[in-house]
């Protein structure tokens, strides 16, 4: 069996996603490596992106997945 060793990740700069009522920002987080990875959406609570919600992000990344955060209020 394989070691379960988390990935080294990036963080993208926030990007402002066009919405029907303005822009949203969302952050990414990825795996430097490249290749194809699953994708997950984390919503956060109403203070947005805090930092346990950075760090839930940045743990599921290292795991192998992209992680975006919207800013959703």
């Amino acid at each position: 069996a394989g070691t379960d060793v988390p990935m080294i990740l990036q963080e993208d700069a926030p990007a402002d996603l066009p919405t029907p009522s303005g822009p949203m920002r969302a952050y990414t987080y990825r795996p430097v490596a490249t290749g194809r990875y699953p994708g997950l959406v984390l919503f956060s609570e109403i203070f947005q992106q805090t930092g346990p919600i950075r760090r839930t992000a940045a743990l599921l990344a290292g795991h192998g997945f992209v992680v975006v955060v919207p800013e959703i209020f």
